[in-house]
């Protein structure tokens, strides 16, 4: 005949305990830590992009107008490519003096002409003044973008900003084709430029976007 077994005591059992407690709790502030981070994460990609496509922009304004600015009587005349005409500068001659030097000298030739090209700076400060550029915003800061040389890791203030540079053809021959160079504000843009355009991420690291021929 089977022994009976008696049932278990209920004073036996494990009660719970303040341990399980403060497990339970740990998990659930690790579970909202995890969370959060992965909210932040997503808002920093959302800048990111947001700074790619602040530069696509540029790029993509650029490409469309690098062949109408050469033509006659371009909207945009601070952008506008070939050269133009400058008056030649006049010098103020005393009328006594003036027909004194006429009786001797022979008759003068007319000065030439100076010429002059827009350069990038005066195009620049035009498009991000006077068009919908002016409304182009940092993810990062909510200001305006900041042009500058070039993306520096070590500078986590370049988040956002916008780096654009020439390109320039090394003579036949060389062992480096081109060379890449900041564009300047004193660059002049009367004959077609070849850029290069990227942009900093929020570890100041550059991005390219895009390089294309204005």
């Amino acid at each position: 005949m089977d022994a009976l077994t008696e049932p278990p005591n209920a004073g036996s059992q494990k009660a719970w305990t303040g341990g399980d407690s403060a497990f339970l709790v740990l998990i659930a502030v690790v579970l909202v830590m995890v969370t959060w981070l992965g909210v932040l994460a997503h808002r920093e990609a959302l800048k990111t992009e947001g700074t790619k496509r602040n530069g696509e922009q540029w790029a993509a304004w650029l490409t469309q107008e690098s062949a109408k600015r050469f033509e006659p009587g371009y909207a945009l005349a601070a952008c506008a490519g070939g050269t133009k005409s400058e008056p030649p500068a006049t010098v103020a001659v005393d009328p006594a003096a003036g027909e004194a030097a006429s009786a001797d000298a022979p008759p003068a030739s007319p000065a030439p002409q100076a010429t002059s090209a827009n350069t990038w700076g005066k195009c620049l400060e035009f498009l991000t003044t006077q068009t919908e550029f002016k409304d182009m915003r940092n993810p990062f800061t909510g200001e305006p973008p900041v042009f500058i040389p070039a993306c520096n890791p070590a500078d986590h203030s370049h988040a956002g900003f916008i780096v654009f540079d020439k390109v320039t053809a090394n003579p036949p021959g060389s062992a480096v084709a081109t060379v890449a160079s900041q564009l300047l504000a004193t660059d002049s843009i009367g004959e077609k430029v070849q850029l290069k355009i990227a942009v900093c991420d929020k570890g100041s690291y550059a991005i390219k976007i895009a390089e294309l021929e204005f």
